[in-house]
């Protein structure tokens, strides 16, 4: 492929992309009357909040690096998952130490969770403020 040809599926993804926001937007919109009816599930509704804030936490780190950030993009987004990561696990940790109750998936949980613990370096490098 050429570098027309490259440059011409950019700006078609690049379209597809802005196009599909655009949606999402106007369907986020009309969600937000419904919600607001609060007819919702607390557990639910909790879910929601924390995964339109992965996907508002992903556009500010795409903006932040598409305006001249330094960093990578790769490295922005493993810090939001770092941190992303962190308060799902202390959140599981509470839930599941208030029930007895065994859950499917959690050998697969503890192995995963060994395996990061085996990448994790010893010592911090970067403490969040």
């Amino acid at each position: 492929m050429n570098e027309n040809g490259l440059k011409e599926a950019d700006q078609a993804f690049s379209l597809q992309v802005s196009s599909q926001v655009a949606r999402i937007t106007g369907e986020l919109n009309r969600l937000e009357t419904l919600l607001s009816a609060g007819m919702v599930d607390r557990q639910v509704l909790t879910e929601f909040r924390d995964s339109v804030n992965r996907v508002r936490q992903t556009g500010w780190q795409v903006q932040t690096w598409l305006e001249g950030d330094p960093r990578a993009l790769r490295a922005l987004l493993i810090e939001d998952r770092v941190r992303v990561a962190t308060r799902l696990a202390n959140q599981l940790a509470s839930e599941l130490g208030t029930t007895a109750k065994g859950f499917e998936g959690l050998a697969d949980l503890k192995e995963a969770v060994q395996k990061l613990d085996g990448v994790l370096p010893d010592q911090e490098l970067v403490k969040a403020s």
